[in-house]
């Protein structure tokens, strides 16, 4: 299992998620780091050497060091469209 890393900004920002949401992004993360570089819902950033991971409606940006070790940067949230988008 690689070695998960969590800036200071990234812990500051899983601390305003619910405690459920919380929950469900640091089993992704803990998912993700015993499975990389095989892990499902990952994608490379274009021009970046960043990649992110998709949770629900939550994006955990990331990069691995050469060593192998993960290192969360941000957990962002994603505002989706719904019915009242355009009204």
């Amino acid at each position: 299992m690689n070695a998960i890393n969590w800036t200071s900004h990234a812990r500051r920002q899983l601390k305003k998620v619910s405690a459920e949401m919380r929950q469900i992004i640091n089993n992704a993360v803990k998912k993700l780091a015993a499975t990389w570089p095989d892990s499902s819902s990952v994608t490379r950033l274009v021009d970046r050497e960043e990649y992110r991971l998709r949770v629900r409606d939550y994006r955990v940006i990331f990069v691995v060091e050469p060593d192998g070790h993960v290192v969360i940067l941000h957990i962002l949230e994603v505002r989706k469209r719904n019915e009242r988008t355009y009204q």
